[in-house]
This record gives structure tokens, sequence and C-alpha cells, in this order.
């Protein structure tokens, strides 16, 4: 169980349709509204697209995004990167750059792929198995590299692992990640946060739109740390920060009932 009074909310941002120009505003409204972490997901095609649409490049927007965190404790960073199409070197490196525009901190969200749309545009493996045995690698390595970066530039690049599977992916965070993110419903997500009970990873739930209600006691109740919605673009090709700003006051008054 972690402490209502220290639970942290974010945002994850999709990255097609709402212009890259807008993003720097959607961010500095959403960080005047308090939330501790601001998130942007990185895929080369939609999830809503077909195989030809166009997503922006998640890191080249980090860094025009980075400066907005300078003299701020709130966190940028990735949830997730694919390892099955991004090179761990060159997430490390990308990673310790965006820090060093920003505030000296950066969260590192890795996960093992397996979106069919970026697959096809890379040579990333098709089969589950092959996917999986190439996450344990490059994982490895990641975990080698940020943490020489970190202490050759100063910078405090955390490793977290997005994904719910527990033969794998689980153990594979516990073994090389500073954090995990997980899923609802709060039914499914406990007994997965279960097995992060006397580490020092930072648990988290990522909410999408199958997940209409925030749930913040549950979640806390079951060990979460970090509660971060998604949002996807509306029709008026935009960001609602309505979700955000509900999360931000059920929080409140969670903390004021106590």
């Amino acid at each position: 169980m972690s402490d209502s009074q220290s639970l942290k909310i974010g945002v994850q941002l999709q990255t097609h349709v709402v212009s890259p120009l807008a993003y720097r505003g959607v961010v500095e409204s959403a960080l005047q509204l308090g939330v501790d972490s601001v998130f942007l997901w990185d895929h080369l095609v939609p999830f809503t697209g077909d195989q030809g649409d166009v997503a922006w490049d998640t890191w080249t927007l980090l860094g025009s995004l980075a400066e907005l965190f300078v003299a701020r404790n709130q966190q940028l960073g990735v949830l997730v990167s694919p390892l099955s199409i991004r090179e761990p070197a060159a997430l490390a490196r990308s990673a310790a750059t965006v820090a060093q525009l920003g505030n000296g901190t950066f969260i590192l969200g890795v996960g093992s792929g397996g979106f069919v749309h970026d697959d096809n545009l890379t040579d990333a493996p098709q089969d589950v198995q092959t996917r999986m045995i190439l996450f344990a690698r490059r994982l490895r390595f990641l975990r080698e590299e940020v943490s020489r970066i970190n202490a050759s530039l100063g910078t405090k690049v955390l490793i977290w692992v997005g994904g719910s599977g527990e033969k794998v992916t689980i153990p594979l965070a516990i073994k090389y990640a500073d954090g995990w993110s997980g899923f609802g419903p709060p039914s499914e997500f406990i007994n997965k946060a279960s097995r992060f009970l006397g580490t020092d990873h930072e648990v988290s739930v990522l909410l999408t739109s199958k997940d209409p209600n925030n749930d913040l006691q549950n979640y806390s109740d079951a060990g979460a740390h970090h509660v971060i919605r998604s949002l996807r673009p509306n029709q008026d090709f935009c960001f609602d920060l309505e979700p955000i700003s509900g999360m931000l006051s059920e929080r409140a008054q969670l903390i004021g009932s106590l």
C-alpha cells in the first residue's frame, strides 16, 4: 500500500495529429495544473491509424519540450519506447541529452514492442519469443549504458519497464529497471504490483480510454506510486486536459479526507 498523500499524477500525450508546435502549450498548461509528470509515447504509426499514417518523431518533440522543465521538480519522460525498434545505445544517449536540456532527470520507459505497423517499418522480430529474447538482451545493455552515462555526466535517467507479462516482462523490470508501469483495472493491477513489494521500484499504472474511472484510492491501496492518464488527440486536433484536472481534484479530495 502506498500513501495517497504522496501519490503522483501524470499525463501521457500521444504523438500524432496535433501540430508539433502545439505540444509546448499543452505541456505548459499541464505543468501549471500541477501534474507531477509528462510523458510522450513512442510509435511510428498512430494506434488509431493505418500503415501509411505518420506519427511525429517522439524524441525530437521531447528535446523541444525539455527546457520547460528547467528549475522544476516535475518530470519529463517517454512511456514507452519499444526496444524492438529502438537501439539501446541510442536511447541512452537521447535520454541523457534530453535530461541535460531540462532539469537533469528523465524517465526512460521501454517496452518489448509488438505493434504490427511499427514492426512493418523496421526489422523488428515478428514472433513473440524472438522479440522477448531481444527485449531481455537490449534491456540488459540499456541498464549498463544508462548507469555508465549517468555516472559520467551527472544525469539522472531512470529506466522504467512498461508491460504486465508475469513470466518475462515483470521479472526483467525487477532485475534491470528503476520503475514499472502496468495497466488496470485495480483488481488485476494489485496482483502484479505485489511483485514489487520490498523493492525500490517506482510502481505506476497507465490509464487509457478503457479505464473511465481514475480509481486513485484503489490504485494507491494496490501499491501504485504514480497514476498516469493517457490522452488521445480529440476531434479538434488538440488535447483536452479536463481528465487531468479531474484527477488532480480527486487526489486533493483524498488528501483532505485523511
